[in-house]
């Protein structure tokens, strides 16, 4: 069997017994691959060396390991003084960008317009049209021009895919990030410190800058000194030096925590000085430099004093003022509240920018312009501080601090009550940059770049973020701070009163020992050796605030410590006395661990430090007087008790230790060590999470070590494999399981895949260390993963990308260190080890099937690291083997169809590999490649092709098991795509697909032509899998909008509709609509991606194999892909433009010089390849035979919409034309290859319409000029080449190519319009010649120049006119048809469309009319009375009018009239019983149908040649017009409408027993009767409104004096549409000149202005005789098939309109319109108006005739409303409005009146109103009935005004007329 099962096994499409449809099995089994390796050996000895070299194995440098050192940003790194080594890294490539060049046609304009066509210029003709040329040479010329400057790459072209999983490869790869944590840089700057006393450069020292969280200090202290060179010079004595590092007065703070409560606390000091604070900052605040006499002198006093002061105590310091800073206005906490939430949500999906920063905690600060979008919403800021806060001395610690913080921000009375100092400090508050020249490091090392010629350098300030911070070490730092908090002397020591503490760092005990190691303050050393905390004048019991910071050494021993040295200092000079007085000691250790608030006694003795023996003086006997807190910042340091055990138990091991050792309080001996060690590698997980992840890497690597690494203890092997695999698995569970720490989209936490990423490698062996033998790492990991049990087996697989990612990396080191690349991949691993990975292989596949059950989540991430490991795999073993693999996984998850998701998941990424050509031996295609890549079409006589067999060439597009067996992967691939296109995972499968020839096509590997025709034919099979999907497709052919819009919108009649009011004719998968049911239909983006696979192979395959692979199909199979190639062409249509509101001014300047380029390089014919290869190049600096990592192959990412500038939607618009260019001529090409298989069989005509469909098709899309100049050279030598089927077989077809290339004649570009209309010309020419009479042609032309006029928007009449004028120069030139009569004819044919045109000025002048545009095109559809086809497609363009104005009912009639006109052709052509006796049949949808009776076979023959030839005038046509018109009567509402149009349409489907129809016919019925039945009772259904509407005044023209009723839509009010009219008119002729009348009354010509216009607009209503009500029960009855309307008009015999009841006359007006409502038209002509009037009496009657109906009807309402009838009553028994009815009566019924002709009227409105009183009395007791308990008031004066109302009418009701009541007597049966 053949066709489009044929190209499947028969695995794939089994036959279902119950229903005989087809369905895809659930499994199929896996075939055993070929013996890779030595397949690939056997093969590639028989190619030549270049085929080897280009196509063979992987390339030598395949695998290459690079180890590379960390980036170091400092000049130096931060090391030991013992040294440092680097951590190891992978570099990773960028994504490679991808840039795409087009080009795009100028469009040029023409204004002329004449209606003679002589007068007008002819576009250029084509110089070859008129030329005898074979049609061999025609299609070989065609050929060479559509060949020519190609794009290469197609999927340069294609916009990138926006799905989420295409990023699993990218996402799961791209694992360099070192942690998720963000800092904002903030760069402050001082400028100027001043105060109001001229002496505050001399009485301050120092600045310091600190960042506060509300009750946390957040930062280190940022020293600064402001004061000037000449104050400086005072303090010279005490400062020894002044280096670089200490003249920074920029400073950049991080903050990885913004809050609202941060605070930069800017603290001021001054020079020690006597007198307490208070009394110092006295001259600040009351004293001022500018004022004489006796203040200036005591200026001149303090200055004096100062520069003492200055003198003597210069290296003290005092507190003076401090200011808070809030920094709130500086974050955008909108933003970072949204990205924080968005963070924490996405902690287990991860975040890609943010895994990419660098790491940030204690550690090094990365000053990344990525970091600052929390704070880019403000540019730098200058901030002035104009008071300061004293500083209270009883007040100094940082509680105080944090506690006035709290009140400062909740208490505005606070602020006030501060005492402040006046002064400025200026700062500059902004982002950090990216790149900070002249920075120091917290440790002072200069970051790149550092300038050596700036002076003042700028400071990163070590931040002490709120919470931890989880980034391991990778700087070495080493920092202590001391922070001394309080000193209690109270009680002791009476002279100790200016207390300071002289802080140190000591190596031993003598005094010289002191280290230069604490860091220097500002315009200072850099280094000191001491540092004295600030004095508060006269307290025993002092506060510090002080921080003191120590760069500790990398080795401490017992001889380090801190020392404090506690002096009073005396402010005051005496004779002899020193400035010191020492008061005590204290020391700490330096191996003592730190900590806040370490409570330490002060030891008193000598001068000199204290020996180790007595004596020494306690104070307060041991008592704990002084409180000191230590932090350590340290990578050296643990801090941790289980983390110190397991790192000094491990360096006894690796260094030549003396046992026993002594650790914490514990000795250790040599035969305890094994044990000991054990404990502390099991009681690692116990550590403190923060230290663990500080030191992850260090512990990391240790048990790494231990892992492979037998040791000898004591004479004895000690094996730690076991222990340190199991602390691993712990460690990675612990991690993993922490909420703190963060994790990618896949789970995997971040710190281990950096680890692995970036950190890993083998563990080397000691040297020193005497063992048995080193295992290899990987063998024995694998070996533990496998024998694991319990719960270490569990967390294994559970967390195995970990696992496996170090499997990689350790066998990857392997096999580069022990040179294993050389031999065969068998023997470079041991068997033992490939069973230990085909145990976890199988074993992870058995859990991936138990979790899905259960977790599914978790299943996923297993699934995907199973596959990335197999990815690895097939670079470093035998990819034999590892196919094995793959085949035992796919068995074992190929029993449940539930698991085809996982199953692609996996493909997906092993189809991924940088090598997959090579590992599907994509070389070792069945046929060769030919020896020309794009042969011609006359080449298939080449030996290449005449080679081909017919079976070889079959089997190429078939799924064989040979295919499955030696390309295994793509073998696996396509067949999972063929079984996925019946699930939800449709779109994974071709997404794989897609993507894989993306790769292929934008790989620099494959840009020779030959290899893509091999890898084209390696994916041929796809094609085959493509055309039986094809019922699936979506169908981009019936839609007009984009693919969200409703299917089941009908509001306009379009080119789909044609279709299918043609009988189905362009349905193009009526063959294949019973499967469709039996198939999921896939989504536009998924039929899309899959086209563009199908294209893509077509382009580039061998195109002499297509021809013979065509040649050889049987015509239903070729019309499949006809079929295919129509959706094609719809699918990749040009959409145009997409425009973007948020395009600036300087983004597009910035955009401009993309763009020039992108022109420039056009103009030099670059392709897309050039420039994607150019972008694509390695960085200069890294070895170009590195292998495609993995990490390098970006997936392309998905395209943003948003923030689009205008020159990337510019680009984007371009590289669209050049898709849709691209695709279109590939289309061309296979129907090209069509053409030519059309030559040899039998059924030309049908493939022949099956071309004809796909070439109009792609005429009706939009097409770029390159494209339409090929298709219509391809239209030509169709025409040429099979001119007698086309005209004889192909008139529907015909039509449609006419409409399609006159359409583009009306083209305003030049080449478009030359080809459209040499086409058209050719047209009429060999029409003419193959049956001497052309007027089939010369019918369909004029139809569709009036379809053309009536529906195309952008149909342009001046070029239309000039394309017309080039015809007719054609028909001049044709010396060969000059002796015929073909330019008579040809002439003829123009005059004809020329006043088509015309007509379609006066359109044109009314296109803002739409009243007048109607009236006008149904005047050229009634001038097309004797033309049914003209008649037929005007109705059409009416009807799609009136369906974008949303009139819906008049858009149906106009459908029902073509109805009609098209059965009143049938019943002249033959009888049936089932067919519509012509247009009579049709009364009961409109009357006004009749009209079209006028067709008869007198005035035409339905036989004449060209008369109604159309597709519309059959059968299948008449019901495509009766079905819309249907579905517009129910659009509209118009539902018992629909009921009479199905009663013609059901008699023909059931003649045809098309049962199929009928279903529906009757399910839309249903749903039109249930909307009748479903309206609320009493509910108004919405019909629409009338309105009268008379024009008056010459400037109407022939308007004047016309009068029409307008139907409007429902619920339009009387001044909507008197706007709407006055405002049109308004336009046209002036404001001023229009005025619209506001009564009905009667219009006086000769009182109106003759130069203005008048519109006289009246409400009317539908007006029905009395027998007509009759039959007008329901209220559609009354508002359907109107002629009549009737308005009043009151008035009064002395003119004016109102008057008293006994004056009040009303005239009815009666109007006929010449047709019936609905019609075609909105609006009809009136033809009759007649009017009666009302006496006053008469005028009484009809007015209580209809409030006793009102009464009635509110009364007998189902289900009762008792506000309406409440409502009603009020209005008739009413107190309020008893004068109403009463006085009626009392007017006309007091009295009986004179004249007996009104004696008759006169009982009328006395019968009138009894029925009144009777109804007024049942709606009072109905009340009653209805009434709540509320209510009874209400009843009860209701019924006293209804008896009052009752008893003044009964003498009026019960006075009779004499004359009356005996002729009642006499004549009692006259009733």
């Amino acid at each position: 069997m053949i066709g489009a099962l044929w190209l499947l096994p028969a695995c794939f499409l089994l036959p279902d017994p119950a229903s005989g449809s087809p369905h895809r099995p659930l499994s199929i089994p896996i075939l055993e691959p070929v013996d890779f390796e030595g397949f690939l050996m056997t093969q590639l000895n028989n190619l030549n060396s270049e085929s080897v070299q280009e196509l063979g194995d992987f390339p030598e440098d395949d695998l290459d390991i690079v180890f590379t050192p960390k980036e170091c940003r400092t000049l130096q790194p931060s090391l030991p003084e013992e040294g440092f080594q680097s951590c190891v890294s992978f570099q990773q490539a960028a994504p490679r960008p991808l840039n795409v060049l087009c080009d795009e046609t100028g469009r040029t304009t023409l204004t002329s317009c004449d209606f003679n066509l002589r007068s007008l210029q002819p576009d250029p003709r084509l110089e070859n049209l008129l030329q005898h040329v074979s049609v061999e040479d025609f299609e070989r010329q065609n050929e060479e021009a559509r060949r020519a400057n190609r794009h290469a790459e197609l999927f340069a072209l294609y916009p990138t895919m926006d799905e989420v999983s295409s990023e699993t490869v990218n996402m799961f790869l791209a694992t360099a990030f070192l942690t998720l944590f963000i800092s904002y840089p903030l760069m402050f700057s001082c400028f100027i410190l001043w105060y109001t006393f001229a002496l505050q450069c001399i009485m301050t020292n120092n600045y310091m800058g600190i960042l506060f969280f509300v009750v946390l200090k957040i930062s280190e202290n940022f020293h600064c000194d402001l004061n000037s060179e000449q104050f400086k010079g005072f303090l010279r004595s005490h400062t020894p030096c002044i280096d670089s590092s200490s003249q920074a007065r920029s400073a950049v703070f991080s903050v990885t925590y913004p809050s609202s409560d941060i605070y930069l606390v800017v603290k001021i000091e001054k020079v020690l000085q006597q007198g307490e604070i208070g009394d110092c900052a006295e001259p600040y605040m009351v004293l001022k430099e500018s004022e004489g006499g006796k203040s200036k002198e005591k200026v001149e006093k303090l200055k004096a004093q100062a520069e003492f002061f200055c003198q003597r105590l210069g290296k003290y310091r005092m507190p003076f003022a401090w200011a808070p800073i809030s920094l709130t206005n500086f974050f955008n906490f909108s933003t970072l509240e949204r990205e924080m939430s968005e963070t924490e949500r996405k902690g287990t999906t991860g975040d890609r920018r943010m895994m990419m920063l660098p790491g940030r905690r204690l550690s090094e600060r990365s000053l990344n312009s990525e970091d600052n979008y929390a704070v880019s919403n403000f540019k730098a800021t200058t901030l002035t501080v104009n008071t300061f806060i004293k500083q209270e001395g009883d007040r100094l610690s940082d509680e105080d601090l944090f506690k006035f913080l709290t009140d400062y921000k909740r208490s505005s009375s606070l602020q006030r009550r501060v005492k402040s100092i006046p002064g400025s400090l200026k700062l500059e508050i902004s982002p950090a940059s990216e790149v900070l020249s002249c920075c120091l490091t917290p440790e002072l090392l200069q970051v790149k770049p550092f300038p050596e010629n700036r002076s003042r350098p700028q400071k990163e300030i070590l931040e002490f973020p709120v919470r931890e911070v989880y980034v391991p070490h990778t700087v070495y730092r080493n920092l202590l701070y001391v922070y001394p908090q309080r000193l209690n002397f109270a009680n002791r020591l009476a002279s100790a009163r200016n207390i300071t503490i002289k802080i140190q760092f000591m190596c031993g005990e003598d005094a010289t020992c002191a280290m230069p190691i604490i860091f220097g303050k500002s315009s200072g050393p850099e280094f000191l050796q001491e540092m004295y905390t600030a004095v508060t004048y006269h307290n025993k019991s002092p506060d510090f605030y002080e921080e003191v910071k120590i760069k500790l050494p990398a080795k401490l021993t017992e001889k380090h410590h801190l020392l404090f040295t506690f002096y009073h200092i005396s402010c005051q000079p005496k004779q002899g006395a020193c400035v010191e007085t020492l008061l005590g000691y204290s020391v700490i250790p330096a191996a003592l661990a730190p900590g806040p608030a370490d409570h330490l006694v002060v030891l008193s003795s000598t001068q000199k430090v204290p020996s180790q023996s007595p004596p020494i003086k306690w104070v307060e006997g041991h008592k704990g007087v002084f409180n000191v807190e230590v932090q350590a910042v340290s990578s050296i340091h643990t801090q941790d008790n289980h983390l110190e055990k397991f790192f000094t138990l491990c360096h006894s091991l690796e260094s030549q230790v003396t046992f026993p050792i002594r650790l914490m309080d514990q000795k250790i001996t040599e035969a305890d060590l094994e044990h000991q060690l054990k404990l502390s590698i099991i009681c690692l997980n116990s550590s403190r999470l923060e230290p663990l992840v500080l030191f992850l890497h260090l512990v990391l690597e240790k048990l790494s070590q231990l892992a492979v690494q037998p040791m000898v203890i004591a004479g004895q092997t000690a094996n730690f494999s076991q222990f340190a695999f199991e602390s691993v698995v712990a460690i990675v569970n612990s991690l993993h399981n922490s909420k703190d720490l963060s994790k990618d989209q896949h789970g995997r936490n971040c710190l281990l895949a950096s680890y692995v990423y970036y950190v890993f490698r083998l563990p080397e062996p000691q040297r020193d260390i005497a063992r048995i033998g080193i295992l290899h790492f990987h063998e024995e990991l694998a070996l533990q993963m496998v024998v694991s049990t319990g719960m270490v087996r569990e967390t294994v697989f559970k967390y195995a990308w970990f696992f496996f990612e170090l499997l990689i990396k350790s066998m990857a080191q392997y096999v580069h260190n022990m040179d294993k690349q050389d031999p065969p991949r068998r023997s470079r691993f041991s068997d033992r080890f490939k069973d230990d990975i085909t145990t976890i292989v199988n074993v992870v596949t058995s859990e991936i099937a138990a979790l899905l059950v259960k977790e599914t989540e978790q299943a996923e991430k297993i699934n995907i690291s199973l596959a990335f490991f197999l990815y690895d795999l097939l670079s470093l073993m035998d990819r034999g083997f590892v196919f094995n693999l793959i085949r035992h996984y796919c068995n074992q998850l190929n029993t449940l169809p539930t698991l085809i998701s996982m199953r692609l998941e996996f493909l997906r990424i092993l189809c991924s590999h940088e090598h997959y050509l090579n590992l599907n031996l994509f070389f070792m295609t069945s046929v060769s490649a030919p020896a020309s890549p794009s042969p011609s079409l006359s080449s298939q006589n080449s030996s290449s092709c005449s080679s081909f067999q017919d079976q070889k060439i079959a089997s190429m597009f078939d799924l064989s098991a040979d295919y499955r067996q030696q390309h295994f992967l793509a073998g696996l691939l396509f067949t999972e795509l063929a079984a996925a296109l019946d699930t939800e995972a449709e779109g994974k499968a071709i997404s794989a697909v897609h993507s894989l020839l993306s790769s292929h096509d934008l790989d620099q590997r494959c840009l020779k032509p030959e290899v893509k025709v091999k890898i084209a034919a390696l994916y041929l099979p796809l094609v085959g899998i493509i055309l039986d999907a094809l019922p699936q497709l979506f169908d981009f052919t019936g839609r007009t909008g984009s693919p969200d819009e409703d299917q089941e919108s009908t509001n306009s009649i379009n080119q789909s509709i044609a279709w299918a009011i043609a009988g189905n004719q362009f349905n193009l998968r009526t063959s294949g609509a019973p499967l469709s049911s039996l198939y999921n239909t896939l989504s536009p983006d998924t039929t899309r991606n899959l086209l563009i696979c199908f294209l893509w192979i077509m382009k580039n395959a061998e195109q002499s194999l297509i021809q013979k692979w065509i040649a050889d199909l049987p015509s239903m199979q070729l019309n499949r892909i006809l079929d295919l190639l129509f959706i094609c062409v719809s699918c990749f249509e040009y959409k145009g433009k997409q425009s973007s509101d948020k395009v600036s001014t300087q983004v597009l300047q910035k955009s401009r010089d993309v763009k020039a380029r992108l022109e420039e390089a056009l103009l030099r014919g670059e392709g897309a390849r050039g420039e994607m290869m150019k972008r694509c190049r390695t960085p200069a600096g890294l070895n170009e035979n590195l292998r495609w990592r993995k990490e390098q192959t970006q997936w392309r990412q998905a395209n943003e919409r948003l923030d689009k500038t205008k020159a990337e939607l510019d680009q984007e618009a371009l590289i669209s034309g050049n898709l849709a260019t691209e695709a279109n001529l590939i289309i061309l090409d296979m129907q090209e290859n069509i053409i030519q298989a059309t030559s040899a069989v039998d059924c030309k005509d049908n493939l022949l319409g099956g071309v004809l469909k796909v070439l109009v098709n792609s005429l009706s899309c939009d097409q770029s000029t390159t494209y339409l100049t090929h298709c219509f050279a391809t239209l030509r030598a169709l025409i040429a080449k099979f001119g007698d089927l086309l005209f004889e077989e192909e008139m529907e077809q015909c039509a449609d190519l006419c409409q399609r290339v006159l359409h583009h004649c009306s083209s305003s570009i030049d080449i478009t319009r030359i080809q459209a209309c040499a086409t058209l010309y050719l047209l009429m020419r060999h029409s003419f010649s193959s049956i001497s009479n052309f007027a089939r042609v010369k019918m369909q032309v004029t139809m569709s120049l009036a379809s053309l006029v009536g529906k195309s928007s952008d149909f342009n009449e001046e070029y239309l006119r000039r394309s017309l004028r080039t015809i007719l120069a054609y028909a001049e030139e044709d010396m060969d048809m000059q002796p015929t009569l073909f330019p008579v004819q040809v002439k003829e044919l123009l005059r004809n469309l020329n006043s088509i045109l015309s007509d379609t000025v006066k359109m044109r002048e009314f296109q803002e009319d739409p009243e007048m545009l109607m009236d006008l095109m149904y005047r050229i559809a009634k001038g097309y009375q004797t033309s049914p086809d003209l008649r037929l497609t005007w109705l059409q363009n009416m009807a799609e009018k009136h369906a974008k104005k949303k009139c819906y009912t008049e858009a149906a009639m106009c459908l029902v009239h073509a109805a009609a006109l098209v059965a009143e052709y049938l019943s002249m052509l033959e009888d049936h019983k089932y067919l519509p006796v012509g247009s009579v049949s049709f009364q009961n949808i409109s009357s006004n149908v009749l009209e079209e009776s006028a067709v008869s076979d007198d005035i035409l023959s339905p036989d004449e040649d060209g008369i109604c030839s159309g597709r519309y005038f059959s059968e299948s046509g008449l019901v495509g017009l009766l079905e819309q018109a249907a579905e517009l009567f129910s659009t509209g509402g118009l539902y018992e409408t629909v009921n009479e149009v199905y009663k013609i349409v059901i008699p023909i489907l059931e003649a045809h027993r098309d049962f199929r129809k009928l279903t529906s016919t009757h399910s839309k019925l249903q749903k039109a009767f249930d909307s009748i039945i479903n309206k609320v009772p009493g509910q108004k259904r919405m019909f629409g409104t009338y309105f009268r509407v008379g024009f008056y005044g010459s400037k109407f023209g022939d308007l004047d004096e016309q009068e029409f009723v307008y139907k409007e839509p429902a619920i339009t009010k009387l001044p909507e549409i008197s706007h709407r009219l006055e405002g049109f008119y308004g336009q046209c002729f002036g404001e001023d000149a229009v005025e619209v009348i506001k009564d009905s009354t009667p219009v006086d010509r000769s009182k109106l202005h003759p130069n203005k216009a008048y519109i006289q607009i009246t409400f009317v209503e539908p007006y029905f005789d009395e027998y007509e009500m009759k039959d007008r029960v329901t209220y559609f009855e009354k508002n359907f098939s109107l002629r009549r309307f009737m308005y009043t008009t009151p008035f009064t015999l002395d003119g004016r309109p109102r008057g008293d009841l006994s004056e009040q006359y009303k005239r009815n007006t009666i109007l006929t319109t010449m047709h019936a409502f609905p019609y075609v038209k909105t609006r009809i002509n009136v033809i009759q108006k007649e009017e009666f009037i009302l006496t006053p009496i008469e005028v009484a009657i009809e007015d209580m005739q209809k409030k006793t109906l009102e009464l009635a009807v509110a009364t007998n309402q189902e289900p009762p409303d008792a506000k309406m009838l409440q409502m009603v009553l009020q209005g008739s028994v009413g107190a309020t409005v008893n004068q109403g009815p009463l006085e009626v009566a009392q007017v006309f019924l007091a009295e009986i009146p004179a004249d007996p002709k009104l004696y008759r009227h006169h009982n009328k409105l006395r019968l009138c109103f009894k029925e009144f009183i009777m109804r007024c009395g049942e709606a009072v007791e109905k009340n009653k009935r209805l009434i709540t308990t509320d209510q009874r008031e209400y009843q009860l004066e209701l019924k006293k005004n209804y008896n009052k109302l009752k008893e003044n009418l009964r003498p009026m009701i019960e006075r009779k007329i004499p004359e009356l009541s005996g002729l009642h007597v006499a004549n009692p049966g006259s009733r």
